[in-house]
């Protein structure tokens, strides 16, 4: 039975709150002030906290903001419910850690169903972290490319940085298509589709060995291996998560270096992914709705935990002329951006359409450097440290260009 924690210094609205929500079987606390709450949900663990915004003592923002610094209710949902109802105290709501906000008046129902959505999404979450929480072992340096939008890159991004780590090291390097319903790795270099992640929905994990993986790992002809994605929608739905995160906590010792195509979302195998990784390589196109879907998933990062070096922001020039400048970007996310990839539409159709990473299909072009440099910087220090007897050409170039960067 959900406990929701209702802290507001109006009895009236303690009433209204009791009238919606006890019918339905939720148990129904209450506090009159902010510090009350405070100590409320210490004692109580609630499933939920509603909060007005003016209250003795402490304001609901300042209530919220000093919740959300405490771990354990990074993921409990707080719905901000209070007659102050301007864009600018809504802002300050979601600015402070809050879910969901709601004017007063309110009616009923819509009480009802916010709260019913938010508990819902909160215990997912919880569940969901609580399932993956295996850490990288040493062996493997782990890359994820997300983005909740698509259209962004984030495949060329996975492939180019896989070629780049392979060139530049010649050490065993694995791209993994995580994105099961509609994969495209494959596709980008240009091999067919023996062997996928749906050849494994017949295996028990307990039966999971690296045999076992090897038999649906294709082999790229400079010796880059790849896992492709399921064939069609209906074989994604037999692969199931928990075979994923087997299957990666034993890839993760026969690699090098992994760099996972994360799913657009946050499902469960996109969790395992991201809590798998070192390092998560978030894609974001210089237009409003990319802009908030990267808002919306570095908030998802800190509820799960991420450090927030973990996060290294990517911007795509994926059109020219009226997208939103790089400052702007940065200002409105309150981040730096760490790599721009040049507006560069030729290359990328070229790339896809001839099924060659474009590393390959145009080696000599600006964004071909721009992968080489990035692959370089996320390579292992131990790597990156120890000369070389016989450096690749990649690693020449790569170190040739650094040696200019630094000079000027």
């Amino acid at each position: 039975m959900p406990r929701v924690l209702a802290i507001d210094d109006e009895p009236i609205f303690h009433k209204m709150i009791e009238h919606a929500l006890s019918p339905l079987g939720y148990e129904v606390y209450f506090a009159a002030d902010g510090f009350q709450g405070l100590n409320a949900v210490n004692a109580l663990d609630p499933d939920m906290v509603i909060t007005d915004v003016m209250m003795p003592n402490i304001t609901g923002y300042e209530l919220t903001r000093r919740l959300r610094e405490n771990p354990r209710f990074a993921d409990m949902p707080i719905l901000i419910l209070t007659s102050r109802d301007q864009l600018g105290d809504k802002l300050k709501a979601f600015e402070s850690g809050a879910d969901d906000y709601l004017s007063k008046p309110f009616a009923p129902p819509e009480l009802v169903a916010r709260v019913g959505v938010l508990l819902s999404r909160g215990e997912k979450m919880r569940n969901l972290r609580s399932m993956s929480k295996e850490k990288p072992v040493e062996n493997a340096t782990i890359i994820a490319v997300h983005s909740l939008r698509g259209g962004v890159g984030c495949s060329s991004m996975a492939v180019n940085l896989g070629v780049a780590l392979r060139e530049l090291w010649q050490r065993p390097t694995l791209v993994v298509d995580a994105v099961l319903t509609a994969g495209q790795i494959a596709l980008m270099l240009n091999e067919p589709l023996r062997r996928t992640w749906s050849d494994l929905s017949g295996s028990n994990v307990a039966d999971l060995t690296e045999d076992v993986l090897k038999t649906i790992t294709g082999t790229w002809k400079n010796g880059l291996q790849y896992i492709a994605g399921p064939t069609t929608p209906s074989d994604a739905e037999m692969v199931a998560p928990d075979m994923v995160r087997a299957a990666m906590n034993i890839l993760r010792s026969m690699y090098d270096y992994i760099i996972i195509d994360t799913p657009h979302d946050f499902s469960e195998v996109s969790i395992h992914m991201l809590d798998f990784a070192n390092v998560i390589l978030l894609m974001i196109a210089p237009e409003m709705a990319s802009v908030r879907a990267v808002a919306a998933s570095m908030d998802a990062y800190q509820k799960l935990g991420y450090p927030p070096e973990k996060i290294k922001l990517i911007l795509n020039q994926s059109f020219d002329g009226e997208g939103l400048k790089q400052t702007q970007i940065e200002k409105a996310l309150d981040t730096t951006i760490k790599l721009v990839l040049p507006y560069a539409p030729n290359d990328f159709v070229r790339a896809i359409n001839m099924g060659k990473p474009l590393l390959v299909s145009s080696p000599n072009t600006p964004v071909a450097a721009l992968f080489e440099n990035a692959a370089y910087t996320l390579s292992k220090d131990q790597h990156k440290n120890t000369p070389q007897s016989a450096p690749s050409p990649t690693l020449q170039a790569v170190l040739k260009r650094l040696s200019a960067r630094s000079a000027n």
